[in-house]
């Protein structure tokens, strides 16, 4: 066993190996989102921030906060893009159930158990920002990973919470809700989607809780790091971000998106991101 492991496993006080100390890490998070108010307050203040930026936003027809935003965009109508998970619906006790039910990882079984319940609860602050930017005649788009199957419990639990919605928009996009799979280009990155949308409206925010939501992000930590340093005046002004410490590509860039990799590796390689200074 590499010391890396070994010292893990004496701290966490287990001895069945890495799949506990993985466990750990996702009780940990979970808790932190379901019980702390930290996080309440982390929301909260992402998305005041971004009402402060609203009216700017609004005036501003230069103003644009996608990166896929080309050509004359000054006439468009305005939009937000949000992510959903993590962004807008609370999924915490969906993660509970892959700790209570599961081995702790995800479970494709136990999330589109989850997701068809259609019980998620709004991410503090999010309703009110989102009604007020809906209230000024922008559009809002969600744009998830979730897949064609979770479209109708995805709308179904969007307008239980209050979130505002139009069934029809423009550029023969269909309603607002864009999945992952949709189209043939709509892949898990969603380049194509912001593009899509950006074709039609004029985007003013991006709100997501990864950086998948503001650009491509299947980068090494170093370059995800410069990427983001490029725009770092647009975070909590254009680009509103959530917190997250449960899951994300943040994570999967430690060990090169391979995930396939056993809980072993990965922590081992969790640890050597560590810095001592």
């Amino acid at each position: 066993m590499r010391l890396g492991t070994l010292l893990l496993l004496t701290f966490y006080g287990f001895t069945a190996g890495a799949q506990q100390a993985a466990v750990m890490d996702v009780l940990n998070a979970t808790a932190w989102v379901q019980t702390s108010v930290e996080y309440r307050a982390s929301a909260l203040q992402a998305y005041r921030s971004a009402g402060q930026s609203l009216p700017k936003a609004l005036k501003d027809r230069n103003w644009t906060a996608a990166l896929e935003q080309t050509g004359k965009f000054r006439k468009l109508p305005p939009a937000i893009i949000v992510d959903v998970d993590e962004t807008v619906l609370d999924n915490t006790p969906g993660q509970a159930r892959f700790l209570l039910e599961g081995n702790g990882r995800y479970d494709r079984n136990i999330w589109m158990s989850w997701t068809e319940e259609k019980r998620a609860k709004a991410v503090p602050g999010a309703v009110k920002f989102l009604s007020d930017a809906a209230a000024r005649g922008v559009t809002v788009f969600y744009v998830t990973n979730r897949v064609p199957q979770e479209a109708a419990a995805t709308e179904a639990n969007l307008k239980a919470e209050g979130f505002p919605w139009k069934g029809a928009a423009a550029g023969g996009l269909g309603d607002v809700l864009l999945l992952a799979g949709e189209k043939p280009e709509w892949t898990s990155d969603k380049s194509a989607r912001r593009a899509a949308v950006a074709a039609h409206y004029r985007v003013i925010f991006l709100c997501g809780d990864d950086l998948n939501d503001f650009f491509s992000a299947c980068l090494k930590p170093a370059e995800r790091t410069a990427k983001a340093a490029e725009h770092e005046t647009w975070w909590g002004e254009r680009w509103i971000i959530l917190p997250n410490p449960m899951y994300g590509s943040w994570e999967d860039a430690l060990f090169d998106y391979d995930r396939k990799l056993s809980g072993a590796v990965v922590q081992e390689k969790k640890l050597k991101a560590l810095r001592r200074e």
